[in-house]
């Protein structure tokens, strides 16, 4: 995982868990940390990106909210654009 704050937004940059990690709440629980930690650091909201065949789940089940999409053209998938309130 790796990502910035700055402006008062915490982006997250990349979130990855290795497969044989996935299901146990590892995720859920380093997203909850980063953002307790972007709170503490003045973020009012964090931003990430990914693409529809990753994780849009996710983040949608975190409370994060689409607010754009860009369509590959290919595949039918596309680039999403998330953000979550965290005050």
């Amino acid at each position: 995982m790796w990502g910035r704050t700055e402006l008062g937004l915490l982006f997250l940059d990349m979130f990855f868990v290795p497969g044989h990690l996935r299901g146990k709440s590892y995720g859920t629980r380093l997203l909850a940390l980063v953002e307790v930690e972007a709170r503490r650091r003045g973020c009012s909201r964090a931003v990430v990106e990914t693409s529809s065949f990753q994780a849009p789940r996710f983040y949608a089940r975190h409370d994060y909210e689409e607010f754009g999409r860009v369509e590959f053209g290919i595949g039918g998938h596309a680039r999403i654009f998330l953000r979550k309130h965290l005050e």
